[in-house]
C-alpha cells in the first residue's frame, strides 16, 4: 500500500493526529493532565495521552522486530505524569512515524492480541499499513474522549478534534 499523495498517506494521518493530540493536552495545565478528571472519566488526560504514544510505540517496535504487541505496556510512565515530557514523545514519535518507508509501509508483521484477560495472546498476520491506519483510529479515538474531558474542565478543545475522517467529510457534504 504505497501512497499515493500525502493526503491519503496513513503515515501523515497518524503524525498529524499525534499532533492534535499535543495541541489538546499543551492546553491543559500541568495538574490537570497528570490528575485531572471530569465527570464520568476514570483517567486523567495524561493516561490518555501515555496510552495512545504506548501504542504508536508498540507500532515502531514492531516494524523492527516484525511483531507488535499492543498488550504489552508500561503504565505510570513520566509521559503519562509529565506534560512536557508527553509533548516531547509526541514530537519524536510523529517524526519516527513519518520516516516509515514507502517498502516497510508494504511489508507484513505478525500482531500479538489478548482477546481475553485470562487467556494467551492470540497472533495475526497484518500489513504495517493496516498497523499504521490502527493505530491512526485509536489515537483519533483516545483524542475524542480527551476532548470531551477537556471541555468538561473547561478547556477549549479544537471542535475538529477526535472525529473520525468520516465524519467529518460527512459533515462537510451537510
Amino acid at each position: 500500500m504505497t501512497a499515493s499523495s500525502p493526503t491519503s498517506d496513513p503515515r501523515i494521518a497518524l503524525a498529524n493526529a499525534l499532533d492534535a493530540l499535543a495541541t489538546l493536552a499543551a492546553k491543559a495545565d500541568d495538574a490537570v493532565y497528570a490528575g485531572g478528571l471530569a465527570y464520568g472519566f476514570h483517567s486523567p488526560l495524561g493516561a490518555h495521552f501515555r496510552h495512545c504514544i504506548d501504542h504508536v510505540d508498540a507500532l515502531l517496535n514492531g516494524v523492527a522486530s516484525g511483531e507488535i504487541s499492543y498488550d504489552r505496556r508500561e503504565r505510570g510512565t513520566a509521559i503519562e505524569k509529565d506534560r512536557a515530557a508527553g509533548l516531547s514523545a509526541a514530537a519524536e514519535r510523529a517524526a519516527l512515524v513519518r520516516a516509515i518507508s514507502d517498502t516497510m509501509l508494504d511489508s507484513s508483521i505478525s500482531v500479538a492480541a489478548m482477546v481475553t484477560p485470562d487467556a494467551p495472546e492470540v497472533r495475526f498476520d497484518s500489513t504495517v499499513a493496516r498497523e499504521v491506519l490502527y493505530v491512526f483510529h485509536h489515537t483519533v479515538h483516545h483524542t475524542a474522549l480527551m476532548s470531551a474531558q477537556a471541555t468538561n474542565m473547561g478547556i477549549q478543545a479544537d471542535p475538529k478534534a477526535g472525529r473520525a475522517p468520516a465524519t467529518l467529510a460527512n459533515d462537510a457534504r451537510h
